[in-house]
């Protein structure tokens, strides 16, 4: 009975922390959408890295292990695979609503099977297609795509979702081998060098103006803290219960989007949200019983 009673708790507690999750990294595209009229997106995507360095340096300071060349590849692309997700789902905000690029990153669970396909040449299994197709059919109920017109924007949305799932895969990849906090820091380095060589190429600025030092700070703050509850809420619960609770950030970012925006997802767009949901749902589900 205890051991019941202590796997609830954990339980509970996962539910909260992903919750709490999902609640901070809406303000995170809130914050992200607004400073992005005044500064550029590498330079935002720098600082973001920079402040999370620093945060991060001293819980590994004296930790440093050496890593073979293998472990020192994954990383790599494991910091690419973040970075391009924020750069694009950066990108798309600017072009978007914040409810629909969150929703084209919360995609990411549905790009998975196909980066483990590429990166390890292992085929999707049949059980898998239901819920991927479920899920594709809500992402083109979500851009609802036309013959005459397709918002780049919107694939631009659903390449962050990508990224991130590349992000993912090899993040597990990582997590056998070195600790969280290595992973992070070590993506956060690679994160600030190939933002500041955009930024160069580009000719941009990393002084930032007075004004937007409010929304930068809260951009790295909740940043750090989102990945930091997300981190704890795997720790607690499984991915099954993570995964699907995780989408209650569609729905935070949808209400900031009418409350500051005015935008309001019209019914096919909601119904594309409900089947993306259940097709992550199943898959979780299909996870957790093998």
């Amino acid at each position: 009975m205890a051991g019941l009673a202590n796997e609830a708790d954990l339980l509970k507690k996962g539910i909260i922390a992903t919750v709490v999750y999902a609640f901070i990294m809406s303000i995170m595209g809130v914050a992200a959408k607004q400073v992005q009229q005044t500064i550029q997106v590498p330079v935002l995507v720098f600082w973001q890295s920079v402040f999370c360095i620093i945060v991060l340096y001293p819980q590994l300071y004296g930790h440093w292990q050496r890593r073979s060349k293998e472990v020192w590849k994954i990383h790599f692309l494991r910091s690419v695979g973040g970075f391009s997700g924020f750069l694009f789902y950066y990108l798309a905000l600017n072009h978007i609503p914040l409810v629909e690029a969150t929703l084209l990153r919360y995609c990411a669970p549905l790009c998975v099977p196909f980066v483990v396909l590429v990166m390890h040449k292992i085929t999707i299994p049949k059980a898998r297609w239901l819920p991927l197709i479920i899920g594709f059919i809500g992402v083109s109920l979500v851009i609802q795509p036309s013959i005459d017109h397709i918002d780049p924007w919107q694939i631009v949305g659903l390449l962050s979702a990508v990224g991130l799932a590349f992000s993912m895969v090899t993040t597990r990849m990582l997590s056998h081998q070195v600790s969280g906090q290595e992973t992070m820091i070590v993506y956060f380095i690679i994160s600030a060098l190939l933002s500041l060589l955009l930024v160069l190429v580009r000719g941009d600025s990393l002084v930032l103006p007075m004004s937007t030092w409010p929304l930068v700070l809260t951009v790295c703050v909740t940043l750090y803290l989102g990945m930091y509850l997300y981190t704890k809420a795997y720790s607690f619960a499984p991915a099954s219960i993570v995964s699907p609770v995780s989408y209650v950030g569609v729905i935070f970012s949808g209400l900031w989007g009418w409350a500051i925006w005015g935008h309001v997802p019209n019914a096919l767009a909601v119904l594309g949200i409900v089947f993306i949901f259940f097709s992550v749902l199943i898959s979780a589900r299909m996870v957790r019983r093998r």
